[in-house]
């Protein structure tokens, strides 16, 4: 095969393998499938599966991460306000709620990788936009308090955080939204006066 025909096949056999796992996954959830049973809905070897993906943990990684678009915090990656974003949260959490068992999953086979980058590049493309929508909001923060504030206000407002919050907390959807929301107030808020303090002082300078 040529060079361009070697890479299709390489990536439709990679694909095939990713599709018959995520099959897998949604059916089986937390019972958990071997990497045989990939190679047989897939119809190839487990030596196959294997030079792709070298262990279970990578094929388990890879396998949520190509999940994960599936059920992106699509309400998220359209505001462009920070009260806009905090507005969005019912509809988020409301959403995560929906698949819950099927992100708490995704989010144990991820954090069990060996490469542990949450959802991949949907995730990055989301928090690139989020940080921007924060960033013009509070501009005289500096960089070091403004990134401290950020990571705080995104870890609070994930999937993720909200599927701790039930499991961990034993909170009701209900509830777990309004801490979540209340919570995130609480930093925007925060926030807001010490982007005021840090004009005021600048001004003064």
């Amino acid at each position: 095969m040529t060079a361009p025909a070697t890479t299709r096949h390489t990536e439709a056999t990679r694909n095939a393998i990713l599709e018959a796992a995520v099959d897998l996954f949604l059916e089986r959830r937390s019972e958990g499938f071997s990497v045989q049973d990939v190679a047989d809905r897939a119809g190839l070897t487990h030596r196959t599966v294997y030079r792709y993906f070298p262990t279970r943990q990578e094929l388990m990684g890879a396998t949520a991460q190509h999940i994960a678009p599936r059920i992106a915090e699509v309400p998220l990656s359209k505001v462009s306000t920070v009260e806009e974003w905090i507005d969005a949260l019912g509809a988020h959490l409301a959403r995560t709620e929906a698949k819950f068992e099927i992100i708490r999953s995704v989010l144990v086979a991820t954090l069990a990788a060996d490469d542990v980058r949450l959802f991949g590049h949907s995730l990055r493309d989301r928090d690139t936009h989020l940080w921007e929508v924060f960033r013009r909001q509070f501009p005289h923060l500096d960089e070091g308090d403004a990134r401290r504030t950020f990571a705080t206000l995104r870890h609070l407002t994930s999937s993720t955080s909200y599927v701790f919050f039930r499991l961990r907390f034993r909170l009701s959807p209900a509830d777990a939204t309004e801490a979540i929301r209340s919570g995130a107030s609480l930093v925007v808020e925060q926030a807001a006066r010490r982007d005021r303090a840090a004009k005021h002082r600048r001004r003064r300078e």
